[in-house]
């Protein structure tokens, strides 16, 4: 049975390390000239990451209303 409090860390870190990692590369493709080919390179690679990220954040919002379900029916009774 996978505990959903880890399994939002994981996600967390994921997340963060996906946001780390644009802003690398991002400041790496500002050092560059828009003509040379490696722009259009790291460019695809922040949209491959941007898109998984979303998936992320999703998987992200759902344990978070797992983690807190328990409490909001307390608080309804």
């Amino acid at each position: 049975m996978t505990n959903p409090r880890e399994d939002l860390r994981a996600t967390e870190q994921a997340i963060h390390h996906d946001a780390k990692t644009i802003v690398e590369l991002e400041e790496q493709k500002a050092q560059l000239d828009p003509t040379d080919a490696e722009v259009e390179r790291i460019s695809d690679k922040v949209q491959d990451i941007a898109s998984k990220l979303s998936d992320k954040t999703a998987a992200e919002q759902e344990l978070v209303a797992e983690i807190q379900a328990p409490e909001k029916r307390r608080r309804r009774n």
